[in-house]
């Protein structure tokens, strides 16, 4: 059993003080008859009165008082199996995971400044399915879809620059990746399907053109997100202890610089009629693309059977109304009063 509004008990606090009055109020009216009449007097003028009949009465509107305080209370037991439909959105978030990640152009480094933003994003979904991929050389499901955001912001942190066995940046199997995901979990509409990409932009393998149009035919929309700048940044190597102890470098032995790729990025938000951000110096802006989920078109993406308790305020309820019923029925006089009036008459 709960309570929608447990609160109300403290109504029952008045029963005690209405009791206690009424009692006083006996107390002094039996002190105070005597000076209206003597007691023989008295006692013929209320021959009338049947003390048990206005006990009765007095017990009767108590019990109706009662009962109404405790549907107040709304109380619910016993349960009921509903269908919920959820409207919203299905969202992939797709996160680059390559050790260009880690150069610090952006502070602590791009993939912290990547997670920070997705995480604001998590934070203002109402109702949407959310899905993380990670990707480098290939890509891997870090979290299905879902609607648990909590689930999803604990699995964004153990994600990290690196996991992704395969080294590089193959943006076309994050795309395929992605849309394999929405087609396997999805029970939405393509026009209610988004892919959000974080990446610094650069491309090493796979079909990018391929996978963009492959999610333009089916009309999964892609928003871009780029992260660094175009200048380029060495990329660190620490330790343990966070101390750098060299930089990345490529075969021949050249310090790699890893820059911001922002026509690559346009072109793939632009063929899906998506929205390219860029995340620059530390700021982060995603209220725009926060903004389109908010407008985006909305499907049922699930159905779920759920128990509740049902709502029980009725039963009190119509117990008190009788009570009250009953007081107002019950008459305060002898039933054969008339009789005793007759007799005395005659």
């Amino acid at each position: 059993m709960a309570f929608n509004n447990p609160t109300g008990f403290w109504l029952l606090l008045i029963l005690p003080g209405f009791l206690a009055a009424g009692a006083l109020f006996t107390l002094l009216h039996k002190r105070d008859r005597g000076r209206f009449a003597i007691p023989e007097l008295y006692n013929t003028l209320t021959r009338s009165i049947s003390i048990t009949k206005r006990r009765i009465r007095w017990i009767l509107y108590t019990l109706g008082m009662l009962f109404l305080f405790i549907a107040i209370t709304e109380p619910r037991f016993g349960t009921k199996t509903e269908i919920v439909n959820r409207m919203g959105v299905e969202i992939v978030i797709a996160l680059d995971t390559s050790y260009s990640m880690l150069a610090e152009d952006l502070k602590p480094n791009r993939i912290e400044q990547a997670k920070y933003a997705i995480f604001h994003i998590i934070n203002n979904l109402k109702g949407d399915r959310v899905a993380l991929l990670a990707f480098a050389g290939k890509s891997f499901i870090q979290c299905p879809l879902t609607t648990d955001y909590g689930i999803a912001k604990t699995m964004l942190e153990y994600i990290d620059a690196g996991i992704i066995p395969e080294p590089g940046t193959n943006l076309g199997e994050a795309i395929n990746g992605s849309i394999r995901l929405l087609e396997k979990g999805s029970e939405a509409g393509s026009e209610s399907q988004i892919i959000i990409l974080f990446t610094d932009g650069e491309h090493l393998t796979g079909d990018m053109k391929k996978a963009t149009r492959e999610a333009a035919s089916k009309g999964i929309r892609i928003f871009t997100v780029g992260l660094g700048t175009p200048s380029g940044e060495i990329i660190p190597i620490r330790n343990e202890k966070g101390e750098i102890e060299d930089y990345k470098k490529d075969r021949s032995g050249n310090v790699v610089v890893t820059a911001l790729d922002e026509e690559t990025l346009e072109e793939i938000a632009y063929n899906t009629n998506g929205t390219y951000v860029r995340i620059t110096h530390g700021e982060i802006n995603m209220q725009g693309i926060i903004d389109q989920l908010g407008i985006m078109h909305k499907t049922d993406i699930y159905e779920r059977k759920i128990s509740r308790l049902k709502e029980r305020y009725q039963i009190p309820l119509g117990v008190s109304l009788f009570f009250f019923l009953a007081w107002l029925m019950t008459g305060e006089r002898r039933s054969r009063y008339s009789d005793y009036r007759l007799r005395e008459t005659t």
